[in-house]
């Protein structure tokens, strides 16, 4: 009998966490999912850490994975994906409860007691929405501050609002600002960025450079390259001369060159920011914060 007790103990140990319904708030969709992928604005670690934490409420058929790989899902997504799936009995599921960092129920924001609390990821997919598909800016704003205010310890709504002020109304100072804050809270400030492949940038792929506390990481819209290294690695970093950059065709383009003892060959990356402004690339070294040498 004590052994059986010890087998059905040890069983219950090896149930998956979800079985206990770990889920934190409303599951996530399939086509929310292909917009914040499309969006690239967060990293493939962020996006796996939401599914973990809300679950989704749609199976990875064959069908459904094309569709996500097109829109830019790495392995790891699809994998979360798959073992996040959650069976939701829409006759029965409750709307989401806004929770604050500390786990209580945030308060209303409404004298409506009948309308439902908003939730920090419902926030964060308004202003994806509204930035990207309504093309408003401030709308987009609005929904980020309101979310700080719901968790203003979440890194997401930072590294949005970094976005919104770099490439949206052209606050760099504004942008820098909460990409530091979005850093310092354990996420990551969200560049724009061409990959140079040859050299001269004649061979390039357009992608995001995430920059945290002690990682950068770099991922290509077309699914195919990634860099990533820590800060420690890191040699020095810093904007190409004004002759080499003429020669590259390419304005503002920086170079990260990786420490010998961990890179035999002193592996250099060469990036250049979209925008092709020499200040991006400046305010880049200053969010990895190395000194250039």
């Amino acid at each position: 009998m004590i052994l059986l007790r010890l087998a059905a103990f040890f069983l219950l140990l090896m149930i998956p966490a979800f079985a206990f319904g770990q889920y934190r708030g409303d599951a996530v969709k399939k086509d929310r999912l292909v917009q914040v992928l499309l969006s690239k604005r967060f990293q493939s670690r962020d996006i796996v850490q939401i599914i973990k934490e809300n679950g989704v409420d749609f199976q990875l058929t064959p069908a459904v994975e094309n569709e996500l790989v097109n829109a830019g899902a790495r392995p790891l997504v699809l994998e979360a994906v798959r073992g996040n799936y959650r069976s939701i009995n829409p006759t029965t599921s409750k709307p989401e409860i806004a929770k604050n960092n500390d786990g209580k129920a945030a308060p209303k924001k409404s004298n409506n007691a009948n309308q439902p609390t908003v939730s920090y990821n419902s926030l964060l997919e308004r202003a994806i929405d509204f930035y990207d598909n309504k093309k408003n800016q401030q709308a987009a704003n609005d929904s980020l501050q309101a979310a700080i205010k719901l968790q203003p310890k979440n890194p997401r709504a930072y590294q949005f609002l970094g976005f919104i002020n770099l490439y949206g109304t052209k606050n760099f100072d504004e942008a820098e600002r909460y990409w530091k804050t979005a850093i310092n809270l354990g996420g990551s400030a969200v560049l724009r960025v061409t990959h140079d492949h040859n050299g001269v940038f004649t061979n390039t792929c357009s992608g995001s450079l995430y920059i945290a506390k002690d990682i950068v990481r770099y991922e290509s819209d077309n699914n195919v390259h990634t860099f990533e290294t820590t800060d420690k690695n890191i040699k020095s970093i810093k904007v190409n001369s004004s002759f080499k950059r003429l020669f590259q065709l390419k304005r503002g383009s920086f170079k990260i060159v990786l420490n010998n003892e961990d890179d035999k060959d002193g592996k250099k990356f060469n990036f250049a920011p979209v925008s092709g402004d020499t200040d991006v690339s400046k305010m880049i070294i200053r969010l990895i914060g190395k000194n250039s040498n």
